[in-house]
């Protein structure tokens, strides 16, 4: 898995600006994977990361949509094989208690984006997807590795799909501070969540490799089968929408209203 680091720099191409149509595609990105102890989730305001025990399972949702801006302007992009989106709406949900991520919207050098290899890119046959904070400096991110999509697609063109055959995943507490990654000493920026409350967590990832089963790279280790599936989301249509916009006028025309007293 030599190329499971998901740098942009790794064997992208620079392809031509496609266009995605005049009508936006809304996607679901829904992504299981687990942290390792070497990584932490902690109030801001701590001193020090609470790193995790023992091996803990996520889920990520993350909504999406093939007009938002690609997030690699500073190398050209966007290339052949790889987007990188901002979304809407990401949660993650870590033993029970879902946050909210930020999103590159909010921030596009502190929040998370959507990224996306199709097979023409990451290892050649494969496809990768997962999340990047500033793809253009390769921040910090978690990427997996997969054999197959079902349907197949290209980044130029995203399709509800199903990820199959994980190779492995690979997490990155931030970019590189010299060198070259996915092999290089790592600025440490954590992702930023917020609970239920409002609260600011910090998401501070681990700097390693995760094979499932296959183990092909130098110093990976065996992690738990993480899965990945993109999902159509389903927007009303103009005319339903009006329809409902006209039905909600008349129940508020409707209303009854209080009596007004006479003198």
């Amino acid at each position: 898995m030599k190329s499971i680091g998901y740098v942009v720099a790794a064997g992208l191409a620079l392809g031509a600006l496609v266009g995605t149509g005049a009508r936006a595609a809304p996607f679901e990105l829904v992504y299981t994977g687990g942290f390792d102890t070497d990584e932490a989730l902690n109030p801001a305001s701590a001193a020090s990361p609470s790193f995790f025990t023992s091996p803990t399972p996520f889920t990520i949702r993350a909504l999406f949509d093939t007009a938002s801006p690609n997030l690699a302007p500073a190398l050209g992009g966007p290339f052949n094989g790889f987007r990188a989106y901002a979304p809407t709406a990401a949660t993650i949900t870590v033993g029970g208690t879902s946050y909210s991520i930020q999103s590159a919207l909010e921030n596009p050098q502190t929040g998370v984006t959507v990224a996306i290899f199709d097979n023409n890119s990451f290892t050649p046959g494969r496809y990768a997807v997962g999340f990047i904070v500033d793809p253009a400096s390769d921040g910090a991110g978690i990427v997996g590795d997969f054999g197959a999509a079902s349907p197949a697609f290209t980044a130029a063109s995203v399709v509800p799909t199903v990820f199959e055959a994980f190779f492995g995943a690979g997490h990155s507490p931030g970019p590189c501070s010299s060198g070259t990654p996915p092999v290089c000493p790592k600025v440490v920026t954590p992702w930023i969540l917020r609970d239920a409350a409002g609260q600011a967590y910090n998401l501070t990832l681990g700097d390693y490799l995760a094979d499932y089963l296959t183990i092909d790279a130098p110093g990976a280790r065996l992690g738990p089968l993480n899965t990945a599936e993109i999902r159509a989301v389903a927007v009303p249509e103009p005319a339903s929408l009006g329809l409902v916009l006209l039905g909600l006028l008349g129940l508020a025309a409707a209303r009854p209203r209080p009596a007004t007293a006479r003198v």
